[in-house]
């Protein structure tokens, strides 16, 4: 079990940007949606709703993308830990929007996933060839 585990965080470790790969990409911020929902929801039954999606966000970058930029520091390394926390903090967002019935937040958040997929989307298109 403790090996099944090291593989694990192993691969939690490495870079992953998917730079001509956009499905594995944009699936890939999706599982940092959630996880960013996920957090939020469970901060939720301790904290106030904001102090809640705040504490996701910044917890999730101080403790994940921080060290993963340090590992290996470049332009490439900042852009994909940025877009990381971006859409952990959506889904914090999200979750928080959800159950304490702040609608704009809500729309807010859903927008700015939207906007994010469709650009990441985008570049990935653009530089693998495959737009047609």
């Amino acid at each position: 079990m403790l090996r099944k585990l090291r593989v694990i965080l192993a691969e939690l470790a490495r870079p992953s940007a998917q730079l001509n790969d956009w499905f594995t990409w944009a699936a890939g911020q999706m599982a940092h949606a959630l996880i960013g929902a996920v957090l939020g929801g469970a901060l939720l039954f301790m904290l106030h709703p904001m102090a809640a999606f705040i504490t996701a966000a910044l917890g999730y970058a101080a403790l994940k993308e921080v060290p993963d930029f340090m590992r290996a520091p470049s332009w490439a390394t900042a852009r994909d830990c940025m877009q990381d926390a971006l859409f952990v903090t959506v889904g914090a967002a999200l979750a928080v929007a959800i159950a304490g019935g702040h609608e704009r937040l809500f729309f807010v958040a859903a927008i700015t996933a939207a906007m994010g997929l469709a650009w990441g989307v985008l570049q990935r298109l653009k530089g693998s060839g495959d737009a047609r």
